[in-house]
């Protein structure tokens, strides 16, 4: 009897084994899915960094995992431009009339490590994005650099946050350079002719400082969507010369690259006109 007990004790055990290993094997029954993104707030979002011409800037990142389960072994992360937060961010530029952003040259760029590797048993990692922008580079485009995680060895990525897209900000503007200004300043009792240097520096993508007429105030000119411009008095113009007015056309000419310019201040008594062309 107790032989018997024994043979069935045995066979229950070997039973319940097979009956594991079926399961271990069974190609039905799933693993643990690993979803794998970027970091925080950062995922998906548009990060506005300032840049300067030949000047390297290095910024951290984060990959991590965002489901419950944390990977068993290694998991290595590829990165490169992300498609999908480039259309992602011109689709939103489109909706509001804006021309698409340019993806910043290769040369200009890399990502260390890359692949980035979480390890196992661990739920993030660290990876530094270098940018360095050339003093050559067209000024006329508006740049992006969408970083995404774009394949990722045993996991599954979630696409909507796995970029983070960066706008390239703080480059001197298309507008920004050396100028010659040719005017006439009309005063209550004569007028004067004036023909001088005049440089146009950055102020952001649209809008750049240079001088009034030639009385030696700055003003601001910001260029519109249709290439009208608003002139912006700045310092201590209002006390020096009264209120401005823009008559006329106020205008940036593309193709010339010049700004055509029309005002007047002390209500008409002194009239500007003057043409600021890009030498």
């Amino acid at each position: 009897m107790k032989l018997i007990t024994s043979k069935i004790v045995l066979l229950s055990i070997l039973m319940g084994g097979l009956i594991a290993c079926s399961k271990e094997s069974d190609p039905n029954v799933m693993a643990p899915e690993i979803i794998v993104s970027m970091a925080g707030t950062d995922a998906g979002a548009l990060l506005i960094k300032n840049y300067k011409l030949d000047v390297a800037r290095t910024d951290s990142f984060t990959v991590n995992i965002t489901s419950a389960d944390l990977p068993k072994k290694d998991l290595s992360l590829t990165l490169d431009i992300s498609q999908i937060g480039l259309d992602f961010q011109n689709t939103k530029r489109k909706t509001a009339g804006e021309a698409n952003y340019t993806v910043l040259p290769t040369t200009t760029y890399s990502f260390s490590p890359n692949p980035v590797l979480i390890k196992a048993g661990s739920r993030t990692a660290k990876f530094a994005v270098k940018v360095s922008i050339p003093a050559g580079i067209d000024l006329a485009n508006d740049y992006l650099l969408p970083v995404g995680i774009t394949n990722a060895s045993d996991a599954k990525i979630n696409s909507s946050l796995s970029f983070v897209n960066i706008s390239i900000e703080g480059l001197p503007n298309k507008f920004a350079g050396d100028y010659r200004a040719i005017g006439n300043f009309s005063l209550p009792t004569s007028s004067r002719d004036f023909d001088r240097d005049k440089s146009i520096k950055t102020i952001d993508k649209i809008t750049s400082e240079t001088e009034f007429a030639d009385l030696g105030v700055l003003m601001w000119l910001r260029v519109n969507k249709d290439n009208s411009v608003t002139i912006i008095p700045q310092e201590s113009t209002t006390s020096l010369v009264g209120s401005i007015e823009q008559t006329g056309v106020n205008k940036y000419d593309p193709v010339t690259k010049s700004f055509i310019l029309n005002y007047q201040y002390n209500v008409g008594t002194r009239v500007i006109t003057e043409v600021i062309k890009k030498k």
